[in-house]
């Protein structure tokens, strides 16, 4: 069976750089302390998904689970006649779909996804609702993206993006005004989005628009919000030559042949994702910390806390 494990970056919700190392061990310790203590860990998001988080109290506390619970639309089993029932799933119970998660070197996450598992961006949606952790989260490229936007003079974004996954909450700014405006005409398609500078104005006028363009990009990387768009191109000139960059088709991603037996076993499932995401890390290391820039050796404050009741899901 194939999986997918996808390469992110950790960054501030304005698409910055982080100005050290992410507390991934206060943030593990602090979802295995509020196991202990019995807290609700679940994530009730705006538009009906409900995740949960588990922290692995590994020896560097580096790797967290976060599973979508499914409570309907439940597949259906059989005996060995073919014959159909629903699933016998207690009230409270739900079927867990994962995606495992490795922190490691540069505030580089390491994700182990499936179809069904969360999406990113909702790793960042829970860090921040559950544990007031605000953070932004960017793919890794195969360039160095830093590099190539620093260098660009831009002048044009396109963006594609399923309707159903537009939501208020996905990307703020300019970006969810233009996506809402656009859904409206979809309805269940795809949105299409492009903007360029354009040939009128003068030099002043179209670097405005550049700088403008850059702060839309910038807000796009931080927001989490890249995982739900099916493409995100960003079109320039460097040194006189025409270049473009995809942030999503560029991503750097690797796929890993695994045990379907052994990753869906809950007694083996937590074990095995960590030796495949750390045989990963090891194959890609080089090329990611070519890439990736390094970060200071001090970690960023945030606040050390669980919150077991968001501000948005309260009544």
């Amino acid at each position: 069976m194939k999986r997918t494990v996808q390469y992110w970056r950790i960054i501030q919700p304005d698409g910055k750089p982080l100005a050290g190392r992410f507390p991934v061990e206060q943030v593990v310790k602090r979802l295995l302390q509020a196991q202990k203590d019995g807290l609700d860990r679940h994530r009730r998001c705006r538009d009906g998904m409900i995740l949960i988080a588990h922290g692995i109290a590994e020896p560097k506390y580096r790797m967290l689970i976060l599973d979508k619970v499914r409570r309907d639309n439940l597949p259906s089993v059989g005996d060995p006649a073919g014959t159909r029932r629903a699933i016998g799933l207690a009230s409270e119970e739900g079927l867990l779909e994962p995606t495992y998660c490795a922190f490691t070197k540069h505030n580089v996450i390491a994700m182990l996804t499936s179809g069904d598992g969360p999406r990113p961006r909702r790793l960042v949606d829970y860090l921040r609702s559950k544990l007031d952790v605000d953070v932004g989260i960017e793919p890794v490229l195969t360039q160095n993206l830093d590099q190539v936007l620093n260098e660009m003079r831009v002048s044009a974004i396109e963006v594609a993006i399923p309707a159903s996954r537009i939501s208020r909450d996905l990307v703020g700014g300019d970006w969810v005004q233009a996506l809402a405006g656009a859904q409206v005409l979809t309805h269940d398609g795809v949105v299409r989005l492009g903007v360029s500078v354009g040939k009128r104005g003068n030099r002043a006028h179209k670097d405005g628009i550049r700088r403008h363009f850059r702060e839309l990009i910038d807000g796009l990387r931080g927001s989490g919000a890249l995982s739900e768009f099916d493409s995100a191109k960003v079109s320039g000139n460097i040194a006189g030559t025409q270049r473009s960059v995809d942030l999503l088709e560029d991503r750097f991603v690797e796929k890993a042949d695994v045990d379907a037996d052994r990753l869906n076993d809950p007694q083996q499932s937590t074990e095995y994702a960590r030796e495949l995401l750390r045989a990963s890390i090891r194959r890609n290391g080089d090329y990611l910390w070519s890439v990736v820039p390094e970060v200071g050796q001090d970690h960023v404050a945030f606040p050390d806390t669980f919150i077991e009741k968001p501000a948005d899901e309260k009544s």
